[in-house]
């Protein structure tokens, strides 16, 4: 069913998961390919950050994973840019010092 942005959870063989969207699950399967031809390691999926305990505030993002060199890289997949999720990604990156990647 679809959410209030008309995303259709979706099912991938390749990943063995559920996505929220179905972009969200191409660029997902996008990551598990290079993942398994050794491009990047340690994919992780839904990383949260927790930016403020009280009031508990939190961030979740799609993808994290170690790219050849080292450095460690987060991707989120957005159809819509909510003003809501661009402030916690300000606070994120001035808190945290992480950027994200919006794909």
């Amino acid at each position: 069913m679809p959410n209030k942005y008309k995303a259709i959870r979706t099912y991938s063989e390749l990943c063995q998961r559920e996505f929220a969207s179905k972009k969200e699950c191409r660029r997902g399967e996008e990551l598990c390919l290079l993942e398994k031809a050794g491009e990047i390691a340690g994919l992780c999926y839904q990383v949260k950050f927790v930016l403020s305990e009280k009031p508990r505030v939190t961030i979740t993002i799609d993808f994290g994973y170690l790219v050849k060199d080292g450095g460690l890289c987060f991707e989120d997949s957005k159809g819509v840019l909510t003003r809501d999720f661009r402030t916690k990604l300000i606070w994120l990156k001035q808190s945290r010092y992480i950027d994200v990647i919006l794909s």
